[in-house]
Order: structure tokens, then sequence, then C-alpha cells
């Protein structure tokens, strides 16, 4: 919830526009027929591939990361814009699903397997539910009715900042008989509700910052909660992950995943690595999943501690020494086995003597004019993504050349 100091007049006001404009979009929304609201998202979805850009650049950078040992760059630049499409389509219907009558809830979704769900239950106290933020994710909270009878059914919940609309949001993800637990509630209380028998479910699959626990995801290492793991082995709960498919306009798939055992974090990334792989197109990867969080004062080495990715999935770096004194060079913090360094250098500079002569080099004919442009041709010359670059007292041109590619900058002295 925001902090008192926020509430201000002018904050008030905003939040009753917010609040007021979702409500109007969800009720037109709930009158019109799904197929047609599922269309109206994909045009939104299509409106936002082509005026907001750096979502654009995310989405292809999160699917060269998964998937680009599987397609080329071509196909992986036609499934970014099929999948922001799809994301419009699915966000939007929520809006039509919000309002819908429980007893037509199973015309909109439909469980796959439901017997892996019915058999986990019999050997456990409580069950971990991992959906992922794909497809319609929201009209999994109005699917109690689906799971086995005797089990009361929670899940976590982030508030929203807007606290009435979040007051709305909260009372219609209840409205099914679900039992909402944030970020402020008591883990013991979670996991007495567990042991108990319930049903929860944990979206685990968006980044968590510096907190996550270090593990391969789709092959790259990165961070993740521990927050599943954590609740599964205190209340000695089994877990499984679901996936969320589109089948027709309007109208999605469940089908759950096993995890397996001893339910570490490492085991819950993978089967949500396995859901997600399902349908790419239907997976939320407008979020910069694979960020990584390094600045001046927090290095790469303790960003990835001791830690490396698959092979061909490796973090890819740029040393930025256009000019750099000749004498600078990488400083020994920053080096590590799972980052490839390439060099950015001016087109008459000379190469530093501490190079090894394996670097790829590239050279710019401008270092002042043109670095959005130079920066993303780098970016495209290898299958996988530049994730940061690192530059002696950076320029105000590569810093903001670097932010309008959402690629991290660091400026070391």
């Amino acid at each position: 919830m925001p902090r008192k100091s926020h509430d201000t007049f002018t904050n008030r006001l905003k939040w009753r526009l917010e609040w007021l404009a979702y409500t109007c979009v969800e009720t037109v929304s709930g009158i019109l027929p799904g197929s047609l609201v599922f269309r109206m998202g994909e045009i939104l979805g299509a409106i936002i591939w082509c005026f907001v850009p750096i979502r654009r650049r995310i989405v292809l950078r999160n699917l060269r990361i998964a998937f680009h040992d599987q397609y080329d760059l071509p196909t992986l630049q036609r499934m970014a814009r099929e999948t922001m499409i799809r994301t419009g389509a699915n966000l939007f219907s929520a809006t039509h699903t919000a309002l819908l009558p429980a007893s037509r809830i199973h015309e909109v979704i439909s469980v796959e397997n439901q017997e892996l769900m019915e058999s986990a239950l019999k050997d456990s106290n409580g069950l971990v539910l991992l959906p992922s933020h794909m497809g319609n994710w929201e009209v999994l909270s109005r699917m109690n009715d689906m799971f086995p009878e005797g089990h009361q059914i929670g899940a976590f919940y982030r508030p929203l900042n807007n606290p009435i609309l979040n007051k709305r949001v909260v009372a219609q993800r209840a409205t099914d008989g679900s039992h909402l637990f944030s970020k402020h509630d008591s883990l013991h209380h979670v996991t007495g509700f567990l042991r108990e028998g319930g049903i929860i479910g944990i979206l685990a699959d968006q980044r968590v910052g510096r907190q996550g626990e270090l593990v391969r995801f789709f092959g790259r290492l990165t961070r993740a909660s521990p927050l599943p793991s954590l609740m599964a082995r205190r209340s000695k709960s089994r877990v499984l992950s679901m996936s969320l498919t589109t089948e027709t306009l309007g109208r999605w798939k469940v089908k759950y995943h096993s995890v397996s055992p001893p339910f570490k974090t490492t085991e819950c990334m993978a089967a949500i690595e396995q859901a997600l792989r399902v349908s790419p197109l239907d997976v939320f990867w407008l979020q910069d999943r694979w960020r990584v969080y390094v600045n001046k004062n927090y290095t790469i080495r303790e960003w990835l501690e001791t830690g490396t990715s698959d092979a061909g999935k490796s973090h890819r770096a740029l040393l930025w020494l256009a000019g750099a004194p000749q004498s600078w060079r990488l400083p020994e913090e920053w080096t590590h086995p799972d980052v490839i360094y390439e060099i950015v250098m001016a087109s008459s500079q000379e190469l530093p003597p501490w190079l090894t002569g394996k670097e790829t080099i590239h050279r710019l004919a401008n270092t002042e004019s043109g670095l959005r442009k130079t920066i993303s041709d780098i970016d495209l010359k290898q299958a996988l993504p530049v994730d940061f670059i690192i530059a002696r007292n950076a320029s105000d041109k590569l810093s903001k050349a670097a932010n309008t590619l959402a690629i991290r900058l660091v400026s070391l002295p």
C-alpha cells in the first residue's frame, strides 16, 4: 500500500480517475462477447508494438536468451511481434473474465490433466501451485470450482499502488472464495494454511532482483524467488507448475506439470520453464526477466557469485574503450567466467597491450554520433543480446543511448 505521505489530494484524484477508467473498461468488456474482447486486445497489442519500441526490444531480448538455440533471429523477431499481440489479447481479456459469473467459468477455461493434481493431493498435506504470467493468468483466480473438493484455495498477490483500485481487484479475486496473502503476512500463517490441506498459488516466474536465489532459467544464470520452495518444504507439501495456453479466442487451457523433489528453487524454476515452453507466445515477456543488477558498487562477481550458465548461454557485455586512456583496463572484480566481453574502440584507436587477441573488436566510425544505432547493430551481431556495458566516465550520450536500448550501463572512474 502507498505510504501515508503519498495520500495527497493530487494522488487521491489520480487514484479515483484510474479506478473510474478501469471500472468503465471492465464493465463494457463484461458485456461484450469474450471473442470480441480478445480481438480488441490483439489490436491494442499491435498498437503497443508499433509505438513502444522499448517494449519491443525487451520482448525480443527475452526471446533471444530463451530460444536463440532453437530459432534464428528473423523467426524470433516475428515471434516477438506475435507475442506482443497475444499479450494484449490476454491482458484485455482479463477485464472480461473478471465479471463473468462463476457458473460460466468452465466456458472459458478447461483443464487437461486434472488427475495430476488429485494424485499430488493424496500424498501431501497441501499443494503449492506455480502458475506463471502466461495467458489470461487473472482468470486462474476464478477456477476454484475446478479444484478437488475439501481444500481451501489461496494465492499470493502484490498490492497495487492505487489503494482504491487495489481494494476492487482484491475483492474480485476473493469473489470465488480465495484467501489472499500479501508479502506482509506471516509465513507461519501461510505454512499453516498449507498444512491444513490448502492449495496456494505463487507467481514466481518474474525477476526478483538481488534478494533472489541464484539458479539457471532457460539455461541462463539468474535469480529467482525462493518462496515456493520455502513454503513447500516447511509444510511438507507437493508442488506443481501450471501452463495456461490460448485455445481459441477468449478460451484457455490449463495443464499441470510435475515438480521434482526435493522442491528446491532449482526444481521449481525448471518446472516453470517447462510450463512456459508449452506456448512461448502466451508468455508475458514484457518484463526484462534476465536483467543484470550491477552498478559501480555491485559487481558482476557479486551478482553471479561462482555460478555459470549452460553452454551457449553466457552473459555478453561490451567494454567501452572508445575515449578511454590507453592504460585503462577492465578491473579484476568485473571479470567472471560467465561473461564474454567484446571491445568497443574508436576507429583510429590503438589496441591496448593487455588484450589477448581473442576478443571481438568493434570499431566506431564516430564516437559521439549515432551511438544508439551503433550499439543496436552490435547487439544484433550475435545470437545473444548485450547484457551490460562498462565504460570509463561514460558520456551523457552513451548513457542516453544505453538507457533507450534498455541496456545496463556501468560507468567506472
